[in-house]
């Protein structure tokens, strides 16, 4: 638990201590800051986003625009490309 708390950000610590002390029975709070060498007022913050993040919808993790760029953007004239690829390899008439 050790290993996997110290590789987190500060916001997922928080969240992560606060969800191990909700495992716990009573002084959960107190043996996970132990634990983790954390203030229990972090936890207690991260029990707090917890229960606050359980009701607001959930938003993006990475901005709108990453990533690989789609193959129409890069390359504009693909469509007349595609028809004209298409128009030599089939058939005219497909009944007949």
């Amino acid at each position: 638990m050790q290993e996997v708390f110290d590789r987190l950000s500060e916001k997922d610590k928080r969240l992560y201590a606060g969800v191990e002390a909700l495992k716990l029975p009573y002084g959960g709070i107190s043996y996970i800051a132990q634990l983790f060498s954390c203030s229990r007022n972090t936890i207690r913050r991260g029990i707090n986003e917890l229960k606050v993040k359980a009701t607001i919808p959930k938003k993006r993790g990475r901005k709108a625009g990453g990533g690989r760029k789609q193959v129409i953007k890069k390359q504009t004239a693909i469509n007349e490309v595609f028809l004209s690829l298409l128009k030599e390899h089939t058939r005219r008439r497909p009944n007949g």
